[in-house]
């Protein structure tokens, strides 16, 4: 039987400093959602600056890790396989969401840019000064859905709704991660069905808006 080569001890150290991003991600989502601490510092400095970093010296760590790994393939491999799967995800997610943020998207969407439909007061002060604009896979709902509808399809679409009458309802919805909050309005009115989505953070948000928007647009289209 071969005698295993021993793993040297740097290996777990190299390994556990390829997860350190997507551990420090995780803390500081908990610290932004449940501890209070405000987005410049658990999004905009912990993830998007000391995570960001971290991920390329993780990936360093992982092809170190890989290269150890070479002269003891079953006793160092699985120490190596978790460092490039960890850095790897670390730094793709990072590149993607990158490549997102680059391209400019309005946090101000709406199915009707000549008359957008409004949101309530307090609402609308959260929004003040954005000028909503079109979102090319989201259309209006040819059609007078009925307030139910529109309040079934908000919720469907991820949505708490806090306003609703006859021909206007309104709901916000909550990001899983650093809960960044957009507000949606749905206006009914005989033939169509309008729908707005405004983002209240400033920050580039990949294109969530449309997504939200065009989601809510499907719920109502199979609301039909």
């Amino acid at each position: 039987m071969p005698i295993r080569k021993p793993v040297p001890a740097i290996l777990p150290w190299l390994t556990a400093l390829a997860a350190a991003p997507l551990v420090l991600i995780v803390a500081a989502v908990a610290a932004t959602r449940f501890g209070g601490v405000d987005l410049s510092v658990g999004y905009d400095l912990l993830t998007w600056t000391v995570a960001r970093i971290l991920a390329w010296i993780g990936l360093a760590a992982a092809v170190v890790a890989a290269a150890l790994a070479l002269r003891d393939i079953r006793g160092r491999g699985p120490y190596a396989l978790a460092g490039l799967v960890f850095a790897g995800a670390a730094v793709v997610g990072f590149v993607e969401r990158q490549g997102r943020d680059a391209t400019p998207t309005p946090r101000d969407v709406t199915t009707n840019v000549e008359e957008p439909p409004a949101f309530s007061r307090a609402v609308a002060a959260l929004h003040r000064g954005s000028t909503p604009a079109a979102c090319e896979a989201v259309v209006a709902i040819p059609s007078q859905v009925l307030a139910q509808q529109a309040t079934s399809a908000l919720v469907d679409a991820g949505f708490v709704v806090n306003r609703a009458t006859t021909f206007e309802v309104e709901a916000a919805h909550e990001g899983a991660w650093f809960g960044f909050v957009s507000d949606a309005v749905v206006r009914i009115r005989p033939g169509r069905t309008d729908i707005r989505v405004a983002a209240r953070d400033a920050r580039p948000d990949g294109g969530a808006t449309c997504r939200l928007a065009a989601r809510i647009a499907r719920e109502l289209a199979g609301a039909r």
